[in-house]
């Protein structure tokens, strides 16, 4: 895996991580079930796209 993505993937974890924590402060906080599959869902979709755009401005 590329450095830079690895550098976006701790990011965008953390950006993800702190709202889900305060958004579920009182509730019983399930990372494995909820959080981790729908980030690196997320994740996923957004390398995809960094890596489109990177490709596009190249080919410009």
């Amino acid at each position: 895996m590329n450095k830079r993505y690895q550098k976006v993937l701790v990011l965008y974890l953390i950006s993800t991580l702190v709202p889900y924590i305060f958004i579920n402060k009182n509730k019983d906080i399930s990372l494995t079930k909820r959080w981790l599959p729908s980030s690196l869902i997320g994740y996923g979709i957004f390398a995809y796209g960094l890596k489109a755009l990177t490709k596009m401005k190249k080919a410009a």
